[in-house]
């Protein structure tokens, strides 16, 4: 589990320089002698730059699709004033991200509870899938994760 937005954006360029090798010159260079705790720094560097690279390098059906699971847990193993202050970056980074049109072409998922400090811009696509009880036979969610499980179970 992540527990702060630097990591984060840490996992996401490692995913990144991973999948696409011609990143890391850049990166490597930019990063050398900065400070990691500059949140705004960090996602321009590590993630906005890159991905801008890529959108002039990279077919869009080939664009990566980035995933951040359980925002609400962002900044969440840690219960200081700090912590909350991680996250409040983060969704600031987030709405930022989301209202960027040179950013637009790329997926951006976010997953997470409902909860009222985390608020995203009208222009988000925000697509509520239930999950634990709110989960019932019959429902798009309950079907995809049977097929899913029914799937995965067939094969073992």
């Amino acid at each position: 589990m992540t527990i702060t937005t630097n990591a984060l954006w840490c996992a996401v360029t490692g995913d990144l320089v991973h999948l696409y090798p011609f990143l890391q010159p850049h990166l490597t260079q930019g990063i050398q002698g900065h400070s990691l705790s500059d949140i705004d720094w960090l996602f321009k560097l590590l993630i906005e730059e890159p991905l801008s690279m890529l959108g002039n390098n990279v077919p869009c059906e080939e664009l990566p699709v980035i995933v951040i699971d359980a925002l609400d847990k962002c900044g969440g193993l840690r219960h200081d004033t700090s912590g909350k202050k991680d996250l409040q970056s983060l969704l600031h980074i987030l709405k930022c991200w989301i209202q960027a049109k040179h950013l637009k072409k790329f997926k951006l998922v976010i997953t997470s509870h409902s909860e009222d400090y985390i608020t995203l811009p009208d222009s988000a696509s925000i697509h509520e899938i239930p999950s634990g009880s709110n989960i019932k036979p019959g429902n798009s969610a309950f079907k995809d994760i049977y097929a899913l499980l029914k799937s995965h179970l067939k094969s073992m």
